[in-house]
């Protein structure tokens, strides 16, 4: 999917009512937090603030973009979100607002930040296509029907992580009343490879939206060598109805022209329950579709040579 705004000042806009907002989910706004920071870096970095011919070293284009992009998914919580109930979300977005401003220098001892937003931002995901998802523990829960799914996220740091992190989503899954059973909820274990892949550090460089696809094929190419692997060391079992791989990268499109925050969801069935997965593959028919008719205009500030 692709995530669009119509102008970086309408990105902007939105934020000028987070304040309050967040007071009324119980979150106490401070400027020093992850986004009042980000908000601030991205005023700074604006290349219309001093005109189209600003430029800005290679590092600070990437700064840039991956403010953008983490403002461009706060935005959709802000949009998709904002009627949960606070004793909810709340707490999850105090967890939502830590971290390091830069995804760089992310580490294990603050990256928890990050990990909740990739909970919220796969739920507006799935919001924005049409589907019903409650937000609480297990981290999400989608209704399809009259089946239940329960949704554990885990964005690994690095690649040793990921049977980790699956195994750590079996057992919260099954704890959570997860069964084989028809007539029981099913799990889903959601693992983002954005950190793995990207780490802060790479950005999508496209010619055209067309070329979007090749985004897709870098997480074909990892889940195509290791995926067995993964499921031959977790032991998937019936109850456990899919495994989604998750993607989102900051993407400058046509040579600086255009941003996007493109985002790729690969879903494969876990254990030997073909009906959940038929069920969940049709309600996410919308995810593997462009809603969005355009993308953002805004022009990214060239790096200087």
């Amino acid at each position: 999917m692709e995530l669009t705004i119509t102008s970086h000042r309408s990105l902007l806009g939105t934020m000028a009512s987070l304040d309050t907002w967040l007071a009324s989910m119980g979150v106490p706004a401070r400027s020093t937090d992850r986004i009042h920071q980000l908000i601030q870096l991205l005023c700074e970095l604006d290349p219309r603030s001093v005109g189209r011919t600003l430029k800005i070293t290679r590092e600070e284009q990437r700064r840039y973009m991956y403010s953008l992009a983490e403002l461009v998914e706060f935005q959709q919580i802000f949009t998709w979100l904002k009627k949960e109930e606070p004793k909810v979300l709340g707490p999850k977005l105090i967890r939502a607002l830590s971290g390091s401003l830069d995804p760089a220098y992310e580490s294990r001892n603050n990256n928890v930040g990050r990990n909740t937003i990739f909970e919220l931002s796969l739920a507006c995901e799935w919001r924005r296509a049409g589907l019903e998802v409650v937000i609480g523990e297990p981290d999400l829960q989608l209704i399809v029907g009259q089946q239940e799914f329960l949704v554990e996220c885990k964005r690994p740091f690095d690649w040793t992580g990921i049977v980790r992190g699956m195994k750590d989503a079996k057992r919260q899954l099954r704890n959570s009343g997860v069964r084989a059973e028809s007539c029981a909820p099913k799990g889903i274990i959601a693992i983002s490879f954005s950190r793995i892949i990207a780490a802060g550090e790479d950005v999508f460089f496209a010619d055209s939206m067309a070329d979007k696809s090749k985004l897709g094929e870098i997480m074909d190419s990892e889940l195509v060598a290791n995926r067995w692997r993964w499921w031959n060391s977790v032991r998937l079992d019936e109850g456990i109805a899919a495994v989604l791989f998750h993607l989102s990268l900051p993407a400058d499109v046509g040579g600086g022209d255009h941003f996007a925050l493109l985002s790729f969801s690969n879903v494969y069935q876990a254990g030997a329950n073909r009906e959940a997965l038929a069920l969940l593959n049709q309600a996410m028919e919308p995810l593997y579709q462009d809603s969005t008719p355009d993308l953002m205009k805004i022009h990214s500030p060239a790096p200087g040579s």
